[in-house]
């Protein structure tokens, strides 16, 4: 262990592998609520007040996802495939996917992105995760359900 992870975990009377519980993974309904996540992520930069459009942040993949940057690193999530079979169209329903929503909630940070589990309908949860908290109901951005249409 590094001398920085061993400062970092005495600070913060913290054990075991320095990014541990940092990234998780979290089940989600379908292909609407992976762009819905792949949304949230892009604009994580905006929220946090780093940059005014998610494209310009340069550590995320969103620039190759909404503008077509080139990077051999990035392999396409199916369902951003799915968008269309035309790349240009396809970057342009992503830039559409990524705009502001007229809903300040859907805009703010949300913490079931994060804390849960697994993420869909009630339905959904009540299948995959034991309680079936309605927690977990993160409800779709306009700009999400008119790709589903």
């Amino acid at each position: 262990m590094t001398e920085t992870a061993k400062t970092f975990h005495r600070l913060r009377n913290r054990r075991g592998h320095f990014w541990e519980r940092r990234y998780r993974a979290c089940l989600v309904e379908d292909d609407l609520y992976v762009l819905a996540a792949l949304r949230y992520m892009d604009r994580n930069p905006v929220r946090a007040g780093i940059v005014e459009e998610p494209a310009s942040y340069g550590w995320s993949s969103c620039a190759t996802y909404a503008i077509g940057a080139p990077s051999r690193l990035i392999t396409f999530h199916p369902c951003y495939l799915g968008l269309s079979p035309y790349a240009k169209v396809r970057r342009r329903n992503y830039r559409a996917i990524l705009t502001s929503s007229s809903d300040p909630h859907l805009n703010a940070r949300d913490s079931r992105w994060t804390s849960q589990r697994a993420v869909g309908s009630l339905d959904f949860l009540k299948r995959h995760h034991p309680s079936g908290r309605k927690r977990g109901i993160i409800p779709l951005p306009e700009q999400i359900r008119k790709v589903g249409k």
